[in-house]
């Protein structure tokens, strides 16, 4: 994400460690240099086993085709869950996740061994009243409902381009409809709990630690009928009250899985 303020994605090699280390107990918010370790995640963009491409036409395993013009999200309130079971809350962690962008630098936290990872898709009722000045990672248009960000709040997810709806999956690029899937609105706000990771993640001192996770759009298309012309919009604050977008706003914690 080029424009964030809080979160900073790292366009060099990172350096990753597997070593094992003793766990930290430290449970503050500010942590030093001398205890810690540098957290990124490394973010892919696919839709089904295709990672996206703006513009190109892919076929997903069922055959249907589909190309995409945009797909983006927030990504807030990042957790880590320690090898024990425990939490640890990385503060003030805010990233919109842009398919250009794969690698995110999220903060330093606590040495120590964590198993999994915790997040929200979308942001909090407080930070969907922010002013789109508050923070550049919130002055992005294309994530706003109307003409500001305010009255209306923001895009959580942004998904647009063509697909082919044809109830078989065979039909051709020539007839592939537009679809566009705004999501966002306080009842779509999702929390995301990853299972454990194999192996550990383990953060030692002054090292630098990733965890690679797969985003896949395709899982948004989940249980639509997509030969129905009224399933292919979303587009305004008030179409995130139909059923439709309960369904596709329930269908985004399963679009996240460990890439390794």
């Amino acid at each position: 994400m080029k424009n964030a303020s809080i979160i900073i994605p790292v366009l060099i090699a990172t350096i990753l460690t597997s070593i094992g280390c003793k766990k930290s107990n430290s449970t503050s918010t500010i942590v030093s240099a001398v205890d810690s370790g540098r957290f990124f995640f490394h973010l892919h963009t696919n839709v089904d086993t295709n990672e996206v491409t703006y513009g190109t036409v892919y076929t997903t395993t069922e055959g249907r085709k589909i190309s995409v013009s945009i797909a983006q999200l927030y990504i807030s309130h990042i957790q880590l869950v320690k090898a024990d079971g425990s939490i640890y809350s990385i503060p003030n962690t805010m990233l919109l996740k842009q398919q250009e962008t794969e690698q995110y630098y999220i903060s330093m936290v606590p040495v120590g061994d964590y198993k999994s990872v915790r997040f929200s898709v979308g942001l909090d009722s407080t930070a969907n009243t922010y002013s789109a000045t508050a923070d550049t990672a919130l002055n992005h248009p294309e994530m706003w409902f109307g003409m500001s960000a305010q009255p209306y709040g923001y895009i959580y997810l942004k998904f647009k381009g063509s697909i082919d709806t044809t109830t078989n999956a065979n039909g051709t690029t020539a007839l592939m409809q537009p679809f566009m899937y705004a999501i966002g609105t306080n009842a779509h706000y999702n929390v995301v709990s990853l299972p454990d990771h194999n192996p550990i993640y383990s953060v030692t001192k002054g090292s630098s630690c990733e965890a690679h996770i797969t985003i896949d759009y395709n899982k948004l298309f989940s249980g639509i009928i997509l030969n129905n012309n009224s399933n292919l919009m979303i587009v305004s604050k008030s179409d995130n009250s139909s059923a439709l977008s309960n369904s596709i706003s329930n269908n985004i914690p399963s679009m996240f899985s460990y890439e390794d």
